[in-house]
């Protein structure tokens, strides 16, 4: 057998085992693989990334794979830049990202997947009582490029001020939590399902704490204009020694899904959830309100198979 036999049977063993391995071009039909973009394993987004895994493998011929991310807006590039094909992400992040950065293969999958609540957590003896006395102290605002930063960014706007008027400092949220208790920074930011473990670690301790409130008047505005947002009373209960109930905001979070994969592909995918919705729904406190209802309210385009399940099932 000559070199150049040789070459060629090696590039061709070399070229189906891509193939046999890898993910299929979006052109090439229905990919063998999926891999489901999800957070950080302490966090919601883990549990619910794995379930919807679980789903699509046990009902359809997919391999689907969870994958640990830096949460919502990694994601977001993830998906983007076909690394990985579906994510959870926040509202309006993806929204951002589709209409002011052009990235137009993200397409939502299903909306009203879950609700991440802001809160932010100040000592009891603090003289921070409302939003704008932020303005001039050390807040610690989560991770570096977390999703709690565009929601303080749009929920301060409204009273005036930005993310540059605040020391902010940028680390975990259990990290930023140990800042507060040593008198290291004066609040911390938390976007998070409830009860953040963060706080409830705080909450367990004997250090009185409190979380500060969005105006009814702000987070109404606010809800009426970006249909990704929410609002209402955090009741007290969720947290231990927490001495009043606090009216916030919540981001409704979604599933986002490659544009380019194909429209049977992704009607299979999401009938296939949707028609095992318990599962999904039983994998974390957070995705327990999940709802046909709302799967469709989205901040970017339903992908074209999405859309197709959800017209199929009289869903506007």
């Amino acid at each position: 057998m000559g070199k150049r036999t040789i070459t060629v049977l090696l590039t061709a063993l070399f070229t189906l085992a891509v193939f046999a391995n890898g993910k299929p071009d979006s052109g090439s039909g229905t990919p063998k693989f999926i891999t489901v973009g999800t957070g950080a394993t302490g966090g919601a987004f883990y549990p619910i990334g794995v379930a919807v895994a679980s789903v699509i493998t046990n009902n359809l011929d997919i391999d689907a794979t969870a994958q640990v991310t830096g949460g919502a807006l990694e994601n977001i590039e993830l998906v983007q830049n076909k690394t990985i094909d579906l994510g959870i992400t926040m509202g309006n992040s993806a929204q951002e990202a589709y209409e002011k950065n052009g990235y137009t293969n993200i397409n939502a999958l299903f909306g009203g997947l879950s609700k991440g609540f802001f809160q932010i957590v100040v000592m009891n003896d603090s003289p921070i009582k409302t939003m704008r006395d932020l303005i001039g102290r050390k807040v610690c605002m989560g991770p570096a490029g977390n999703g709690a930063i565009s929601v303080a960014e749009t929920i301060w706007g409204a009273y005036g001020f930005s993310i540059t008027d605040v020391k902010a400092t940028y680390l975990s949220y259990d990290d930023g939590i140990r800042q507060l208790t040593d008198g290291n920074c004066d609040a911390v930011v938390v976007q998070a399902a409830i009860p953040s473990a963060a706080i409830q670690e705080l909450a367990a301790s004997s250090k009185a704490y409190r979380l500060i409130p969005v105006d009814e008047n702000v987070a109404k505005t606010l809800s009426d204009k970006y249909q990704y947002f929410g609002y209402g009373k955090l009741p007290k209960a969720i947290y231990q020694n927490n001495p009043s109930d606090t009216m916030t905001m919540y981001i409704i979070n979604m599933m986002i899904v490659r544009a380019d994969l194909p429209e049977d592909t992704v009607y299979n995918i999401t009938k296939s959830l949707f028609e095992n919705i318990e599962t999904i729904k039983a994998s974390h406190k957070a995705a327990s309100g999940i709802t046909l209802k709302d799967a469709a309210r989205t901040s970017v385009p339903l992908h074209p198979g999405a859309q197709k399940y959800f017209n199929e099932v009289k869903v506007k």
